[in-house]
């Protein structure tokens, strides 16, 4: 660069130089480079390689969780997946409300409505509000919710049902041999009598059922209020199906050839409130 100017150095810049620095005079050269440019490319070149060598350390390696004052990748993986579970908590109590909504809709006999959550009304429910047509099943469902039977959304109500009117006793002269107990499969009593005796109905009603089964005769009584009552284990009925009979008329008798210890007879009483068994000691003292 022997004029010194810029342009002289831009169209000799791929020839070989050399870099020297000499004394004041120019006489003694204390020192010099060769090829000046070749090094400057390689510390930029190892410059890059360092910094990207670090860069992939910091990216992909846990060094940073470390370094003293750095919460590294674990607390920041942790932050976010927190965030993501708050998230994902919110929208959930979202549906949620809109869900318990509809139920308190149908339990007040309206019916339910549908509510849009977008991500963008993540806080609140829509006030506009389709109506629902109902359909055949869904009105079959909500008969069957309905229900006070043991599938309905009151649950059985074993003592709360009323026959709508007296009650009397099947049989005189009788005694408890077993309780009401549905969960050993006994869904009545069983009462011994010590002597043959006329089978009563309890309340006026018809026989929907009169049949022999293996152990005696089995009469059925429907009677209103959706209250029905059972009478097994008679030794003869007298009514059949479909006959109407009044409160304390004899519809069997006691069994008189088979006998419990000590020659006593025995029966078995049922009573039936919309499709669930009830314990008849509560209705009748024997």
């Amino acid at each position: 660069m022997s004029n010194g100017n810029t342009r002289y150095f831009l169209m000799n810049l791929l020839r070989r130089h050399r870099v020297s620095v000499t004394d004041e005079n120019g006489r003694e050269v204390w020192y010099s480079l060769h090829r000046p440019l070749r090094w400057g490319l390689y510390i930029i070149s190892a410059v890059a390689i360092i910094f990207a060598a670090t860069l992939c350390l910091a990216a992909y390696t846990s060094i940073l969780n470390i370094l003293p004052g750095y919460d590294g990748i674990a607390a920041r993986e942790r932050l976010v997946e927190q965030i993501i579970r708050l998230d994902s908590l919110e929208r959930e109590l979202d549906y949620m409300r809109v869900y318990t909504d509809n139920v308190a809709q149908v339990m007040e006999g309206r019916r339910p409505v549908v509510r849009s959550l977008t991500p963008t009304e993540q806080d609140r429910i829509a006030s506009d509000k389709e109506i629902v047509a109902p359909s055949a099943m869904d009105s079959i469902l909500r008969s069957q919710m309905e229900n006070p039977g043991r599938y309905g959304i009151g649950g059985p109500t074993t003592d709360a049902k009323s026959p709508g009117a007296q009650i009397l006793r099947p049989v005189d002269e009788c005694l408890v041999a077993k309780g009401f107990t549905p969960s050993a499969g006994l869904y009545g009593v069983r009462l011994t009598v010590s002597a043959d005796r006329d089978v009563r109905a309890v309340q006026a009603g018809t026989v929907i059922l009169s049949t022999l089964e293996p152990e005696g005769y089995t009469v059925q009584i429907q009677h209103s209020a959706g209250f029905i009552s059972t009478y097994r284990s008679l030794g003869e009925a007298l009514k059949t199906t479909g006959e109407r009979v009044e409160g304390g008329e004899a519809i069997g008798t006691t069994r008189s050839d088979i006998t419990t210890e000590g020659g006593k007879r025995e029966i078995e009483i049922q009573f039936w409130f919309d499709g669930v068994a009830v314990n008849p000691e509560n209705y009748i003292t024997f």
